[in-house]
């Protein structure tokens, strides 16, 4: 068989490689425990007996053999004629006897028991034969043949016994080395057991680590080269899932992976597509320029305004895109530490000299590290915006114009009729009062003021914003209105107080908001009362508020009148959109009364009930 052959032949999963690797370590492991336990505990089994019983009994027949040899001696000193001595050997002989008995209850050879009987009946005799002796001694025959006889006797035994004492403690002695000998062969086999176990487990612990490598080798290749090509953009590769371990699911979530980077890819597409479209069909002009004002990049709208073509624009500075004497009023020099420039009214010159007028609002960009990107610039063509505005401004002088004309009939009545009294008086040879050409001034007077007012209203304005007492815009708005809301029976309350704070504003478009709300309430209160009525009431309240820290000048109107359905409320300042018929109204004054509160900083809420009352709150920025 090749090699190739064999490889191919035990190529095993990750899964099977490493279960088989950890089940030969854990059969290794626990025969090699299962060994270790056994030699330990025949090891630990005859270190026991050695101790308790084979040392025990060793010290017993040398306890022995040196009891029976001062036994002896006591006997020989009793034959010299000391008479006190024999009790002692009958005692040292009694405790020989316990000795042999404690090493009785622990042999258990029976060769060692033969011998211990036969010391025991040794003993026995040596006992008889000294007590024989004794009495042969105390009658009186100490030397006498029998005398003699005995005492040989006991001697004898006693040497026997000595004899056998030393024979079993040799034998003892052979049985402790004998089993010190065998736990040191059990050792040495144990080391060379275990040196093999060792070697047995590293190579299996190589072969095992070699499986495993051949099953690792071939999926983490793959995985390695579809994060190659991943990485090079081939977010439709896929790699083969053989198993369901570990590395097959690892494999599996790769693929997850790469089909969610193609989704997100797909999606990330998608949106800038979206998004370039977004800016490509976008009506108002955008330019990002860098940090030395050269335009980087425009959307087609600003090709389509200006006249230019794109690369007429690209890398040209943002300066040729304005009028002369427009440019510097942005603000672009210090948009950096600013980050953001409010809306700028300013003038943009086309390819072919066109002045554009155009509302101009900057941003600067910074990445996530705070470093500066760019300059995202977006302006919008205000031309129609003002051509709106002047409309509704037209639309207010309209609706003014039959209440001024009415305002103005009353003082040239009264002019043409002091004037009749003069002529009649003169004609009658009577010199006219002083107090009718002092009525006729005071009369012309008011038609001037009239006509004053109405002129400063229709007058084309500069739009420049100066501070303004918003009372002394309210007041204007009453010069043009009051006597209309007198003749419709209007009750009017002003809670103004003078000396609040002033407002930074363009008076003629303050007093067009004012105009256009005080308008709508008219309209509604002569719609819901057509006659006087006590609760046919208009209440104007002027008022210092603080908000977020930011001091704000609050005007309030309040009308008791028709009130606005909840069905059109959100629609009511939407260009074009009026409850007012045809010819009454245009639907231009809320939506105009909006853009120019929100130019100025301010805003504009509007509160009502249907069948109940309007009320409408303009905040405006103060200057304490």
């Amino acid at each position: 068989m090749q090699f190739p052959e064999f490889k191919k032949k035990f190529n095993f999963s990750f899964r099977t490689a490493r279960n088989l690797g950890l089940a030969i370590l854990l059969l290794i492991i626990i025969i090699e425990s299962i060994f270790a336990y056994k030699t330990m505990s025949d090891s630990s089994k005859r270190l026991t007996a050695i101790i308790t019983v084979d040392q025990v009994k060793l010290r017993h027949w040398y306890d022995i053999a040196e009891i029976i040899a001062d036994a002896k001696d006591n006997l020989y000193d009793y034959r010299l004629g000391r008479t006190d001595v024999i009790a002692s050997v009958d005692l040292l002989v009694n405790k020989a006897m316990q000795e042999i008995n404690e090493i009785r209850a622990l042999a258990n050879d029976p060769d060692e028991l033969a011998n211990i009987n036969e010391i025991t009946r040794a003993a026995q005799r040596f006992k008889q034969a000294v007590h024989a002796f004794k009495t042969e001694v105390q009658e009186g025959y100490r030397g006498g043949s029998s005398a003699r006889e005995m005492e040989n006797i006991a001697v004898h035994e006693a040497d026997r016994i000595s004899s056998l004492g030393r024979e079993a403690a040799a034998y003892i002695s052979s049985r402790i080395e004998e089993k010190n000998n065998a736990m040191l062969k059990a050792s040495v086999f144990s080391k060379k057991l275990l040196g093999l176990v060792l070697i047995i487990a590293v190579l299996a612990t190589i072969i095992n680590a070699y499986f495993m490598a051949r099953a690792l080798e071939v999926p983490i290749r793959q995985l390695v080269e579809g994060t190659n090509r991943l990485a090079a953009g081939d977010l439709t590769h896929r790699v083969r899932v053989d198993s369901k371990d570990e590395i097959g699911q690892l494999a599996a979530s790769f693929n997850t992976m790469a089909e969610n980077l193609k989704e997100s890819r797909q999606e990330l597409l998608a949106a800038k597509a979206y998004t370039d479209n977004i800016i490509r069909f976008m009506s108002n002009a955008l330019l990002v320029v860098d940090r030395d004002q050269v335009i980087q990049t425009a959307n087609q709208a600003t090709f389509d305004l200006l006249g230019y073509k794109r690369e007429e624009l690209i890398g040209k500075p943002l300066s040729m895109i304005f009028a002369e004497g427009y440019y510097s009023s942005i603000g672009l020099d210090d948009l950096i530490n600013r980050g953001f420039t409010q809306n700028v009214e300013t003038v943009f010159l086309s390819r072919y000299g066109e002045k554009i007028n155009m509302l101009f609002t900057a941003s600067a960009i910074f990445n996530d590290e705070g470093r500066f990107q760019s300059i995202v610039c977006v302006a919008q063509d205000i031309t129609m915006q003002t051509e709106t505005m002047r409309a509704g401004h037209l639309a207010s002088i309209g609706e003014l114009a039959a209440g001024v004309a009415h305002e103005i009939n009353n003082p040239i009545n009264s002019i043409i009729n002091f004037s009749q009294i003069m002529i009649d008086e003169v004609k009658k040879g009577r010199v006219p009062s002083e107090e009718i050409p002092e009525m006729i001034i005071r009369e012309g007077d008011r038609v001037a003021g009239i006509v004053s007012s109405l002129l400063s209203f229709a007058r084309e304005s500069k739009k420049e914003r100066k501070p303004v007492d918003a009372r002394d815009v309210l007041d204007e708005v009453m010069a043009l209105t009051k006597t209309q809301l007198r003749k419709d029976g209007i009750n009017l309350t002003i809670d103004f107080p003078r000396g609040l704070s002033k407002i930074q504003a363009d008076f003629q478009q303050i007093e067009q908001v004012f105009l256009n709300i005080v308008n709508n309430a008219r309209y509604a209160l002569n719609q819901k009362y057509t006659k006087t009525h006590p609760r046919k009431n208009l209440l104007i309240h002027g008022a210092e508020e603080e908000i977020n820290g930011t001091l704000y000048l609050e005007i309030t109107f309040i009308d008791y009148g028709t009130g606005i359905p909840n069905a059109i409320i959100n629609r009511i300042d939407n260009p074009f959109f009026s409850t007012k018929p045809p010819v009454i109204g245009t639907g231009l004054g809320l939506a105009i009364s909006h853009g120019i509160i929100t130019d100025h900083g301010g805003k504009i809420a509007l509160e009502s009930t249907e069948g109940e009352y309007t009320k409408v709150v303009v905040q405006l920025p103060a200057k304490a």
